[in-house]
């Protein structure tokens, strides 16, 4: 008996099937979107056919038609109640929300044959921000304009940029690029990788994973209007947190460029709060290093907003029994400005040397 007779066909209101049946067919190892059919023991070649088309000669039925390229239906390779699975009629690719499955037909057959189940979403997730990481990484390398905005913020150091996966996000590329993994645009729109256009959310930015928070960065390098960027989400913990050494003194940042500049010039224990006040997370974490001095070194804003946030965050780390000292800076500068006017890392420990709690 074939495996179409298992399983029941599935529509609005009816038991969803665990997967497709593919009946008394022979297996086929073409890799593209369209197949060739070939009927058992005839010999005789079948025209080619949709991805659309063999769904639905398998029972699959359409719950949403927009009119345009894409449809959805309920996903043929797990269970659920409300439909997930889109299907682009024109690039002959699918995605499923729900398992976070997609491609062309060969794979969905080879999925449909018994291939491992799907991945949970938060390994989806994992995996579409780790691809957009590989990916702007990618194009700093081919991007002189992006390098050349890092060199004239005083980064330079090839270790430092590899370690922090400093990537730069041109614009125009990165949907189709997840589109050919088998991401689907709604899926890059809900973690916010694009917008309600399908634009690159991140667009003439530099970009620096927050891998341990699920996140991800970006400062243009132009004059927008928002110079910070993030996904939706929480920003975790302090960045360089797990890098710092266990037995050294913290010298807490504002930003991720400020990091850079403190790595390149021989301070392995700067952490960034990427901004100027501490959520619980970051607190916590300070708090495990009872006995080490922490140096709080917030830019030097011409309207006090950093000194004044670095002093209460002082005051605060005190109270937790922490030694807590702040490093001032020449009025309108940060720590990455600081060195990039030429500072070295003497200047800079002369300023350590004489912060004040």
């Amino acid at each position: 008996m074939g495996l179409a007779a298992h399983r029941e066909l599935v529509l609005l209101g009816v038991a969803h099937p665990a997967c497709l049946g593919l009946a008394r067919r022979q297996p086929y190892s073409d890799r593209g979107a369209n197949l060739t059919m070939m009927s058992p023991g005839s010999g005789a070649t079948r025209p080619q056919i949709s991805l659309l088309e063999y769904l639905e000669q398998h029972g699959w039925k359409i719950v949403r038609d927009s009119g345009r390229e894409e449809v959805a239906g309920l996903c043929p390779l797990h269970r659920e109640s409300r439909p997930s699975f889109y299907v682009n009629r024109r690039k002959q690719l699918f995605y499923c929300h729900g398992c976070g499955r997609g491609g062309g037909l060969a794979r969905l057959i080879r999925w449909l044959e018994g291939a491992p189940a799907p991945p949970d979403q938060p390994a989806v997730a994992g995996q579409l921000l780790e691809q957009t990481y590989r990916f702007y990484q990618h194009q700093l390398v081919r991007h002189e304009r992006a390098r050349e905005y890092l060199a004239a913020r005083g980064i330079h150091d090839c270790a430092v940029i590899e370690r922090m996966r400093v990537g730069y996000a041109p614009g125009a590329c990165l949907r189709a690029h997840l589109w050919r993994l088998g991401y689907s645009r709604q899926v890059l729109r809900e973690r916010g990788l694009v917008d309600e256009q399908g634009r690159d959310a991140f667009f003439r930015c530099l970009t620096f994973p927050l891998a341990a928070a699920g996140n991800l960065y970006g400062r243009s390098t132009g004059s927008s209007l928002y110079r910070h960027r993030f996904l939706p989400g929480a920003k975790g913990g302090l960045y360089g947190w797990a890098h710092a050494p266990a037995d050294g003194d913290i010298l807490v940042v504002e930003g991720l460029f400020d990091v850079a500049a403190l790595w390149q010039a021989g301070f392995p224990g700067a952490v960034a709060a990427l901004g100027s006040h501490l959520n619980n997370l970051q607190l916590a974490e300070l708090r495990q290093r009872g006995d080490s001095a922490v140096y709080i070194c917030f830019d030097a804003d011409r309207n006090g907003c950093g000194q004044t946030a670095a002093r209460a965050l002082s005051i605060q780390l005190r109270h937790a029994g922490l030694e807590a000292l702040r490093v001032e800076l020449p009025e309108g500068h940060d720590p990455a400005s600081f060195f990039a006017a030429g500072a070295s890392a003497r200047d800079f420990q002369w300023r350590m040397q004489r912060a004040r709690p």
